[in-house]
């Protein structure tokens, strides 16, 4: 066990739109989420030219849960040293997984809320930590990875969190599971568009409330609703975000010429995250200034840690991942928008030696649901005196 002096509390993270397991939060701009051996894996693996698309990844810390008398938990970390070649088929202590559905209300209008951040969160953060909570009956340790929080230099994020391809389940899946995925995959948008909405979080600036919409929701849209949902994805209550598809545009086309070159990389049940400030003035051109050099993004990185978490967890340069540091325009202003892919706990390439099925050619699946989407905001262009 760690010294009291490196013990740090973790805060809840109020901006997740997706996903089972609870994600928490660090005293910094990092967030952490329960460790998948195979997930671990991979960022420790990705190639160099995936990297700007995915969130820094800054190594393992050890959790703790302890339930409290009032039903809920709390949480702290401390530093756990590096895992050396991880092993994809280790399995993890403790399984974060609600194993239930977390269902939010189906109106199609979507949930409306208020927040103040982080502390109180969308719907769908706010069941997961019920979930947990409710789970949670006995002291408990988990290892969790360390991750870039994407949503931190924005003041009000609007998340789209979108199930990219055409196969949603792994190689590891039970038949019972690549039976109910290939029925979502057909019953919804994934199999003939390649994407599919799993999550989004809207801010309208007229009434200061977010709207949020879930999985559910996604997974009955067709292709023509499908498409109005990414319209309303940009809608801020009193017109269309289009100032923001240009550098959308461009990202995903970048992307998808990475994807393009990779080769055995099958990116099954992984999700593409865009995010934007819903506040058009705060994503404004020469609006939130960054740190002008890398020492001082460095400290960014570790402020309200203990100053041992330097050397005991993985903190890499940021210079030389950073999409902020890819695009010389874009180190002194953040960007309109932000795209990154997450979630690999089913992902495999040739790195992965013990799995049975090795792929070649780039994943055809997930460049058919990049190319939807950049079809679609395209079109959004060319509509843009329309809408």
């Amino acid at each position: 066990m760690a010294s009291d002096c490196e013990v740090v509390q973790l805060g809840t993270f109020g901006h997740q739109v997706g996903g089972h397991s609870v994600i928490l939060k660090l005293p910094n701009q990092t967030i952490c989420k329960p460790l998948l051996p195979r997930e671990h894996f991979f960022y420790e693996s990705v190639a160099q030219e995936l990297k700007n698309y995915t969130p820094e990844y800054h190594g393992v810390i050890r959790v703790c849960f302890q339930p409290t008398l009032d039903g809920k938990f709390t949480s702290i970390a401390y530093p756990k040293a590096t895992i050396a070649n991880p092993n994809p088929e280790t399995k993890a202590m403790l399984s974060c997984s609600t194993k239930k559905s977390v269902h939010t209300e189906k109106d199609q209008e979507g949930i409306v809320f208020k927040s103040d951040g982080d502390s109180s969160g969308n719907p769908w953060s706010v069941n997961c930590l019920n979930v947990m909570s409710s789970k949670l009956t006995e002291y408990v340790e988990q290892d969790y990875i360390v991750l870039e929080n994407l949503t931190a230099r924005y003041r009000f994020p609007c998340i789209l969190d979108l199930k990219v391809g055409t196969r949603q389940h792994g190689d590891d899946a039970t038949e019972e599971k690549k039976i109910r995925h290939t029925k979502i995959c057909t019953d919804s948008t994934s199999l003939s568009l390649g994407v599919r909405l799993c999550g989004v979080q809207m801010f309208n600036t007229m009434t200061s409330e977010y709207i949020f919409r879930d999985k559910y929701y996604g997974r009955q849209l067709d292709e023509a609703h499908f498409h109005g949902a990414l319209k309303d994805f940009l809608y801020d209550g009193s017109s269309y975000r289009t100032d923001i598809l240009p550098e959308l545009i461009d990202t995903l086309k970048q992307l998808r010429e990475v994807v393009k070159a990779l080769s055995s990389y099958r990116l099954f049940s992984g999700s593409l995250m865009i995010i934007y400030d819903g506040q058009k003035a705060c994503s404004e051109v020469g609006g939130t200034p960054l740190p002008e050099d890398s020492a001082s993004l460095q400290d960014v990185s570790m402020k309200g840690l203990p100053a041992s978490w330097a050397t005991k967890v993985l903190w890499p340069n940021r210079s030389s991942r950073s999409p902020w540091h890819t695009r010389p325009e874009l180190l002194k202003f953040h960007q309109k928008v932000d795209v990154r892919l997450i979630d690999f706990a089913h992902a495999t390439h040739a790195g992965f030696v013990h799995d049975p099925i090795r792929y070649e050619g780039p994943d055809e699946g997930y460049i058919t649901g990049l190319t939807t989407l950049i079809s679609a905001f395209e079109n959004m262009c060319l509509l843009n005196n329309a809408i």
